[in-house]
């Protein structure tokens, strides 16, 4: 029967080549469990860049929408009623991230440095990065404690973890963060030399990776979570003379070194965000959709225009939508 519905699937998502072989990997560990538990898959459907299941146990139903990203990896989505069903489902798709652990590693250094960055799609806010000084042996440790990308865990336990490690691995962390005044001024710097945004994160992560590994010459390679088809922090790092090798990959917030930087970088962020809100007394929403305009109206018709680049940076394509919009 597994067999017949994986041969299903498969068939389903291949017609556009959708089927990754991380979503199929995935599949062909949870189809066992359904049928283990008596989940019957009632329909399939192909998704953008997943499947959908609609599946039924006893007088239940629900619907299991599977994802996957080179960025996040699998990502499950259940949806219903909140009955028993739906709570399994739940429980059953909680391995997804011991499969992950179980790819093969990136590298094979025994101490390293990972580096990511917080902030970069958001509005308001600052603009965080981070390197973490990691060495082998200590996975089992930074897994009880809960380090995993810093976008599966919520704001209590970003709190928590960065808090850990601050206390107990200070040493090993390099944070940079620039609030929104700095960042417009050194954003325009860099594109009054034809270069963009990602040219900036490359500046400020091989920075901070630098300044970490002066305390740290034991490691022996950068892991960077990728944010550039062109390896730009790769070839910041060549041209400051930097002695180590660098790979930057998507997802390689499995990685226990970018996974604490994200974390802390995360952290980071939230405590400047919250910082700006009170101190403006405005409830800056996050992100860079719609919503934002309002606030920034509300901030202008507080402050004033000129002041805008205190909150928020402004070569969001968000401050010519607010600046177009009638009195």
């Amino acid at each position: 029967m597994f067999a017949v519905l994986f041969l299903q699937l498969a068939k389903c998502l291949s017609s556009k080549k959708i089927m990754h072989k991380e979503l199929e990997k995935y599949l062909s560990y949870l189809l066992p469990e359904l049928q283990k538990t008596g989940i019957a898959i009632d329909e399939q459907v192909e998704l953008p860049y997943g499947v959908q299941l609609k599946v039924s146990r006893n007088n239940y139903k629900s619907i299991l929408n599977i994802y996957y990203s080179p960025k996040k990896g699998i990502s499950t989505v259940t949806t219903g009623n909140n009955n028993p069903l739906k709570k399994l489902l739940g429980d059953l798709c909680r391995f997804q991230e011991d499969l992950q652990l179980e790819l093969p590693p990136m590298h094979t250094w025994n101490a390293w440095i990972g580096s990511d960055e917080c902030g970069k799609g958001d509005y308001f806010g600052p603009l965080v990065v981070c390197a973490f000084a990691f060495k082998r042996g200590r996975e089992n440790e930074f897994k009880n404690i809960g380090v995993k990308d810093s976008k599966k865990l919520n704001k209590e336990e970003i709190n928590r973890i960065a808090k850990y490690l601050y206390k107990n691995y200070a040493n090993c962390i390099h944070c940079i963060v620039i609030k929104p005044e700095k960042y417009n001024e050194l954003i325009a710097k860099f594109k009054a030399q034809k270069k963009n945004l990602n040219d900036l994160l490359a500046w400020l992560h091989s920075t901070a990776i630098i300044a970490l590994q002066k305390n740290h010459p034991e490691s022996e390679g950068v892991l960077v979570d990728q944010f550039s088809m062109s390896h730009k922090t790769k070839y910041a790092l060549q041209e400051k003379k930097f002695p180590l090798p660098c790979i930057e990959r998507t997802g390689a917030e499995i990685d226990p070194a970018v996974a604490s930087a994200s974390i802390i970088a995360r952290y980071q962020f939230l405590e400047a965000f919250n910082a700006m809100r009170k101190f403006y007394q405005l409830n800056f929403p996050q992100s860079a959709n719609s919503s934002v305009i309002n606030y920034a109206q509300e901030f202008i018709k507080k402050y004033g225009e000129k002041r805008l680049g205190e909150v928020a940076k402004l070569h969001f394509k968000t401050t010519n939508q607010i600046n177009n919009l009638p009195e």
